[in-house]
């Protein structure tokens, strides 16, 4: 065997006994993956349009007997999250879709059976497939429903060009309606009036939210890679000659926490400088909640990667560990795929991220022109996060002095 081979194979023997050694390291490694692949195969499986169930406001405006059948068949529909408002009114729906608290919203404006379209979708541009889906969704409900409802909108489609039906024809319809109540028809395309929630620049919702998604990302790659530093001075023994000061490690993770929050507010403000220059966001109008909102993301960012750096043992185990959470994060959160396409229960779960509140706080302001009520909660939790992780940081830091 020549001597080549031999450093190569000593090479690969010493890197494997040191993943050995580094249990930690080594868990994660070949355990982490296949956990991202199924919280990443939850996260995307239901994003396709089969499985989308939209949050839908109806108003039933007309209040007849087939507006009744189909608000009650939306309801019990397992494909769509129907909710009747109240009060059943076309501007509840509109609040209801404008506040992001509906993905789109349905307002039955006439009776489904007969003539024009009644059906009204508000929008929100935002969610751009909400509305194709909303369409789609009350169409099957229709059509398995109120399957009468359609046949007689045919039949008064195509009576101009026909003539008057003779008494006979007539009940033949009438039968045949009946009967199809078991038997769906093909459905009717005519039945839709689409309205944007708001008269702004087509995809500003858009860019607004993943302004957002970015920042928080971004925040949180950042972060992680300065709390890093935390392991090189392990390594390098600057932390055993802090550690014999009087100030110990304390100083030192303040420093870092307060250096990573000023880093995270200047990537905070490229990104939204480049969304209002180029695609006309509107940041500086609303700069006095967009400052706090991004010192609270930040510090939740900078609070989140010092104390999971000071959880770990080996630079391995942290740079691991660190990929883990961002990725899962990022994908549950919303930053990766817009949390309305997901499944109801993984939606509940974002909440637990802090993508979803920063995600969130910035839309309800740039997008939706809120106020401070409708953000002071993502305030909160994104300051709560980080100075839980500040603190976790300052403990461990004073276990490690003893």
């Amino acid at each position: 065997m020549s001597a080549r081979l031999l450093m190569i194979v000593a090479m690969v023997r010493v890197m494997a006994l040191e993943l050995w050694r580094d249990r930690g390291a080594l868990v994660m490694t070949f355990l982490l993956p296949p956990l991202v692949f199924l919280i990443f195969s939850s996260v995307f499986a239901g994003t396709t349009g089969e499985n989308i169930q939209l949050k839908l406001a109806v108003a039933d405006v007309a209040r007849t007997e087939a507006s009744a059948r189909l608000t009650t068949a939306l309801v019990k529909s397992p494909d769509i999250r129907a909710e009747l408002v109240s009060p059943s009114t076309d501007s509840e729906v509109r609040r209801r879709v404008k506040a992001g608290q509906a993905d789109a919203g349905l307002v039955i404006r006439a009776d489904p059976a007969g003539a024009g379209k009644p059906f009204l979708i508000v929008a929100d541009s935002s969610r751009a497939v909400a509305a194709p889906l909303t369409r789609a969704r009350v169409q099957q409900v229709l059509a398995a429903a109120l399957p009468d409802v359609a046949l007689r909108r045919t039949v008064d489609q195509v009576a101009p060009a026909l003539g008057p039906l003779t008494p006979a024809q007539t009940a033949r319809v009438d039968a045949a309606a009946r009967a199809l109540r078991e038997a769906p028809p093909r459905t009717d395309t005519g039945l839709f009036v689409r309205e944007e929630v708001k008269d702004v620049k087509t995809g500003g919702g858009v860019i607004a939210y993943y302004a957002g998604a970015v920042m928080i990302l971004f925040a949180l790659f950042s972060a992680m890679q300065g709390a890093l530093g935390l392991m090189e001075e392990r390594r390098t023994g600057v932390a055993d000659r802090l550690l014999a000061g009087v100030a110990g490690m304390g100083p030192v993770v303040t420093g870092k926490f307060l250096f990573l929050v000023g880093q995270g507010v200047v990537q905070a403000v490229a990104i939204f400088a480049t969304a209002q220059f180029v695609y006309g966001v509107a940041v500086v109008q609303h700069a006095a909640l967009w400052l706090p909102t991004t010192l609270a993301a930040c510090a939740c960012a900078a609070g989140l990667a010092l104390g999971l750096v000071s959880i770990c043992r080996t630079r391995d185990q942290a740079q691991m560990l660190s990929t883990f959470v961002i990725l899962v994060l990022a994908a549950i959160g919303g930053s990766m795929v817009p949390r309305f396409l997901m499944p109801p229960w993984l939606q509940q779960v974002g909440w637990f991220t802090p993508h979803a509140w920063a995600i969130e706080a910035y839309q309800a302001i740039l997008w939706r022109d809120a106020g401070v009520g409708a953000v002071y909660k993502a305030w909160g939790v994104l300051a709560a996060i980080g100075l839980v992780g500040l603190g976790l940081a300052h403990v461990l830091a004073r276990r490690l002095r003893r």
